[in-house]
């Protein structure tokens, strides 16, 4: 057998994945990316590529599998879906120059954040949550990146928080690295959530990269400025994302106290045995349950946000009877609701098309869709404007 000898590229390889040893490695050679040892055998069975192998004389061959580049929007949602994070290594000096060619890991993409992708790869579920804990004190932050909702909050011990995360169903879980040893939380979370769970060191000062995120004096805007462990959590959130981005999230400008007193509060059973949001016979969120049966949104936005209305109800009757008396409305203009609904079909993810554009990612069709989904927007003003309706009209005013 010939002595196996490492090339400078596979060099290249292995300081990155070394870098990345959590996460499938795509890396770019030429038109493809290629993939290779575990990655590789995990790619034949996830994916479906075949496995070679890049050196069949040495004494133990290295598995090979790769996609082309172009085929990313499809390949790289299934390895997302199968729980894997995925480490993108791009090209980044010019190929036709002497030696060898340079790559960085230009993101690593994750269940959440997948979105930022491109529209292909928007997903209606991409809340990302961070938790921590200091003294028995758990701190909670929730990020949607698919409407940049940001939110924290405190729990004086894991059981009330643990009631919280069985509403929210999030796409990942980040936890502070120190938690690792915490089987109970991991238990709870892996086993009765089934939840993507990730661990992170929390490298900064929590409170000042808060603050100079937002670019404020302090955090009492946010209503987090005592709030210790609810600051760690939102810090940890924050590391997280710009780490594996690659880039800084300066488009999210704002966040809030998680209020849970403003919620009808419904327990883990209650949730469960109503069928109100999953269905664990059928396995599903939509068939057999009480989201599936109410959720004729035309909208992402407005599928997550009766998602949020069926598992936290409103106990504020102003706020109920100015819902239902909205609702009625719309009942009585059926033609309008009709024009309405038809425009509301049209309308893409605004969002996230705008947060592809502050990251550099957009797309000729993304800026082709925000342009229709803001024309729809005008006629659905206009719509209601024209409608005479003077509680509708309600709506439309800043």
């Amino acid at each position: 057998m010939a002595e196996e000898k490492i090339t400078p590229a596979m060099q290249q390889y292995y300081e990155l994945k070394e870098q990345n040893s959590d996460a499938i490695l795509f890396f770019r050679m030429g038109d493809f990316y290629e993939m290779f040892d575990d990655d590789a055998l995990i790619a034949n069975k996830v994916l479906g590529v075949a496995v070679t192998s890049r050196n069949k004389n040495a004494e133990k061959p290295t598995p090979l599998a790769g996609i082309p580049y172009h085929a990313k929007e499809k390949y790289l949602p299934l390895l997302i879906e199968a729980g894997y994070k995925v480490a993108i290594a791009e090209q980044v000096s010019d190929p036709n120059l002497k030696g060898i060619v340079k790559r960085e890991i230009v993101r690593v993409v994750t269940p959440a954040t997948i979105g930022l992708e491109g529209e292909g790869y928007e997903s209606k579920n991409s809340n990302i949550i961070g938790i921590t804990e200091s003294k028995g004190k758990f701190g909670l932050s929730i990020l949607n990146l698919s409407e940049n909702k940001w939110q924290a909050t405190e729990f004086p011990n894991f059981e009330e928080l643990k009631q919280e995360l069985y509403k929210m169903f999030p796409k990942e879980v980040i936890l502070e690295k120190k938690l690792f040893g915490n089987e109970e939380i991991k238990e709870t979370l892996e086993k009765k959530f089934s939840l993507n769970i990730y661990f992170f060191e929390i490298k900064k000062d929590c409170y000042k990269n808060l603050v100079n995120h937002f670019k404020t004096k302090n955090l009492e805007g946010f209503g987090l400025e005592k709030l210790k462990e609810a600051q760690r959590a939102s810090n940890l959130i924050l590391e997280y994302i710009e780490n594996n981005q690659k880039t800084n999230f300066d488009f999210l400008k704002s966040m809030s106290l998680l209020d849970t007193s403003k919620y009808l509060k419904i327990d883990e059973a209650t949730i469960k045995n109503l069928d109100l949001v999953y269905n664990f016979a059928t396995k599903s969120v939509k068939l057999a349950t009480l989201f599936g049966v109410l959720d004729k949104t035309k909208t992402s936005s407005g599928s997550n946000m009766m998602y949020d209305s069926i598992l936290k109800p409103l106990n504020d009757i102003k706020e109920i009877k100015q819902r239902q008396e909205f609702i009625e409305e719309f009942l009585k203009e059926k033609i309008l609701l009709d024009k309405i609904r038809q425009e509301l079909g049209t309308i893409s993810n605004i969002n996230n098309i705008l947060n592809r554009i502050a990251l550099n990612r957009t797309s000729p069709r993304d800026l082709l869709n925000l342009k229709k989904s803001l024309i729809s927007m005008l006629k659905i003003f206009e719509h209601i404007k024209n409608s005479g309706n003077t509680k509708l009209i309600k709506i439309i005013k800043p």
